[in-house]
């Protein structure tokens, strides 16, 4: 003999739905995501192979001086021949870099762009399009130094031109703690996001929660960079020639040791 089941199991109950949701936690996933491929050392090797090398200071230089160039100068010819050069320079990368370059330059480039407007109201048109020419041009030179060179390589320009090693130590210090930072605010906002169910009744508060956890986060980094200086005898001296390997343990300070 058969059980029947009652009533009111075999009813069809449609799910609740949830009319408004709050994305700001995957859309923070994934643009941290996007962040960290830049400093992944396996994403440096998977790039290709750029056919022309040039050494880290000269492009650093070169960089620099474009820019300082475009700033100081209003003539319309050698703008032009600038844009030439650069343009021709993309011919010689491949496919990989260009898209990059090209997406990057044109969504900054928009963007300085459309903060500029108001000024067509008070000044020439032809004063605003010869100072969009030159925003762009600084632009792209600056997009193209950033995509063609890796952190190692900033690193080893700065030293090679004898920049005071205190300001190689911060920005080095900056970068790596940027990659340690990103990972762990990541790693966070993964495990809020599996363990949040439904629409979040205060978002802004649960970000307060996430960059105060940040914030304690970076105090205990900062605390345990000055003890392992400390106990390795770091007395401000940089390395010439950055020390990578291809298995790194640990954080980046770890070579960074007095001679």
């Amino acid at each position: 003999m058969t059980a029947k089941l009652p009533a009111w199991l075999t009813d069809d109950m449609p799910l609740p739905t949830v009319k408004k949701q709050h994305h700001f936690l995957a859309q923070n996933i994934r643009h941290l995501e996007q962040l960290l491929q830049h400093f992944s050392q396996a994403t440096e090797q998977a790039r290709p192979q750029l056919k022309h090398y040039w050494p880290p200071q000269i492009k650093l230089l070169t960089t620099l001086g474009v820019v300082l160039l475009l700033s100081l100068n209003q003539n319309p010819l050698l703008l032009w021949l600038i844009l030439l050069v650069e343009l021709g320079l993309l011919l010689f990368l491949p496919n990989f870099y260009l898209r990059q370059i090209l997406r990057q330059t044109l969504i900054s480039s928009g963007v300085a762009l459309f903060l500029i407007l108001p000024s067509l109201l008070l000044t020439m048109p032809a004063s605003v399009v010869v100072f969009s020419l030159k925003t762009s041009l600084i632009l792209l030179a600056l997009t193209y130094y950033r995509a063609t060179s890796t952190f190692s390589q900033v690193v080893q320009a700065l030293k090679q031109l004898h920049c005071p090693n205190g300001l190689i130590f911060v920005i080095d210090i900056t970068l790596t703690y940027l990659k340690m930072l990103a990972e762990f605010l990541l790693g966070l906002l993964q495990a809020v996001s599996l363990r949040t169910v439904g629409p979040t009744a205060h978002p802004y508060r649960m970000i307060g929660l996430l960059f105060g956890t940040l914030y304690l986060k970076t105090r205990d980094y900062a605390l345990a960079l000055y003890a392992a200086m400390e106990a390795r005898g770091f007395i401000g001296d940089y390395p010439a020639t950055p020390h990578t390997t291809k298995k790194r343990r640990g954080h980046r300070y770890l070579f960074l040791r007095g001679r």
